[in-house]
């Protein structure tokens, strides 16, 4: 080994408070190979294990049949890296988790156009007419999950919890499995989902739902560090952090790859502890998904797009408001509720 100047050499040092009182601490560096330089178009040699170059070498052991979390509600905060990895790689009969089904033809909608998704588990079909036609002509098959039992099925693989109780669903087709899963043809149901078991608890009815995890999961972060500590960045935090540990393998696109300690750890979202696999993002879209115009008549609009089974459900819904009470409603329900109902609670 050829000997070594302090030239050579960098430190870097931090001081810290202590009950004994101020101490520093200072660690040194070769030049020549410094332990995490950040990651771009002329470096690719990151000193970590986690780091990998590429959305193909990152995605290698993805397989046909292969269980995939994918992070990010519709089209905020998806791994757009890593879904266009896996549209170049010859993989289908995917089973996808994910909270919505997205738009045509990009992200979640990308996959499904070139029929690589056998099954998908979401809460939200969004507007991708390409989903909704593959499910209702048998090409499909769908478990739909509130979204809150959704993510609690996910945050409970996570925590190694394998099934937990909720109300949500109690008295409906989820309880009593009649919700379609897969049709043979328009119309004609080729299998249903399986009913819930069922308990009561202080008087209240529950069903029982389980855990769900995957082979991977496929997230995304505004920034990570060498030892995958993720940052979101605001609403696209979504999904992604209760995804990171309920797979086998935990595989991030960031779009910022920091050095070991650039990150304040009281700003860390996820601990590098349940991420095995980090790629740095590029060329990210910024798709809007529905461009409404400021000159438009928005009650007009809202009119037109109604759905005749949403505004029987919206009809329905309204008659158990009372003063008081909160909720959580899709936002077509929620406006069209306030609309319909005569005199609207407080």
């Amino acid at each position: 080994m050829p000997k070594r100047t302090f030239n050579d050499m960098w430190i870097k040092c931090h001081q810290e408070h202590t009950l004994d009182g101020d101490l520093l601490f200072c660690t040194v560096y070769s030049k020549i190979e410094k332990p995490h330089p950040l990651l771009d178009d002329q470096n690719q040699n990151i000193k970590s294990s986690k780091i990998f170059k590429n959305a193909e070498e990152v995605l290698s052991d993805v397989k046909n049949e292969s269980s995939l979390l994918l992070g990010g509600f519709g089209i905020c905060g998806i791994p757009e890296n890593l879904i266009t990895g896996l549209l170049h790689m010859n993989i289908g009969n995917l089973t996808v988790i994910s909270s919505h089904a997205g738009i045509d033809h990009f992200g979640l909608g990308a996959l499904l156009a070139q029929h690589k998704i056998r099954k998908i588990i979401a809460s939200s079909v969004g507007r991708n007419e390409e989903f909704q036609r593959q499910y209702l002509s048998g090409e499909l098959e769908v478990e739909l999950t509130p979204q809150g039992t959704l993510a609690e099925k996910i945050r409970a693989a996570r925590a190694g919890i394998p099934a937990f109780f909720t109300p949500s669903g109690y008295g409906t087709l989820v309880q009593d499995g009649k919700v379609p899963v897969k049709y043979k043809t328009f119309g004609e149901v080729e299998f249903y989902s399986e009913p819930k078991r069922t308990e009561f608890f202080e008087g209240k009815p529950y069903i029982l739902e389980r855990a769900i995890s995957a082979d991977f999961a496929l997230i995304k972060a505004w920034k990570a560090d060498v030892y995958g500590n993720l940052v979101f960045h605001e609403s696209a935090r979504n999904f992604n952090s209760i995804m990171a540990a309920a797979a086998k393998i935990t595989i991030v696109e960031a779009e910022h790859i920091l050095n070991a300690g650039d990150i304040n750890p009281n700003e860390i979202h996820t601990p590098g502890i349940y991420i095995d696999r980090i790629i740095q993002g590029k060329s990210y879209e910024k798709i809007i998904e529905k461009i409404v115009s400021p000159n438009e008549d928005k009650t007009k609009l809202r009119e037109q797009n109604i759905n005749p089974n949403v505004e029987r459900i919206i009809k329905r819904a309204v008659l158990e408001f009372q003063d008081g009470m909160y909720g959580i409603l899709l936002v077509v329900i929620k406006t069209r509720s306030c609309n319909t109902k005569n005199s609207t609670p407080n």
